[in-house]
């Protein structure tokens, strides 16, 4: 099995965060604005160590960021990643389209055949 790009692990690594509907719901709160952990933590009523994992996964892929303050950290998105996704999943759909038109190109020969 080939090794994957720098490019293929990054995004397999903002997949592997979206898989779970609780890191994206963390993510769509913080689509708002910057939060804090206290907040999110009290809003989707996890304990520390839950949070500390899904805040992890989401941090390895690179799609928030943690700035101190006291004992508290304020999380903010980054979009970058998921423009990334956003960018992947289009050339996709590029290929997909363009394989449809072929076959519409090849039904609307035929049918006149």
């Amino acid at each position: 099995m080939p090794v994957p790009s720098r490019r293929e692990a990054a995004l397999g690594n903002v997949f592997d965060a979206l898989a779970n509907a609780q890191r994206r719901a963390i993510l769509a709160r913080l689509a708002r604005g910057p939060v804090s952990t206290p907040e999110i933590s009290a809003r989707f009523g996890f304990t520390k160590q839950a949070l500390s994992r899904h805040l992890t996964v989401l941090e390895n892929a690179g799609l928030i960021e943690r700035s101190v303050r006291g004992r508290t950290n304020d999380l903010t998105l980054v979009q970058a990643p998921l423009d990334d996704v956003s960018r992947w999943i289009g050339e996709i759909c590029r290929g997909w389209n363009a394989s449809f038109d072929r076959l519409d190109h090849v039904l609307r020969s035929k049918r006149y055949d």
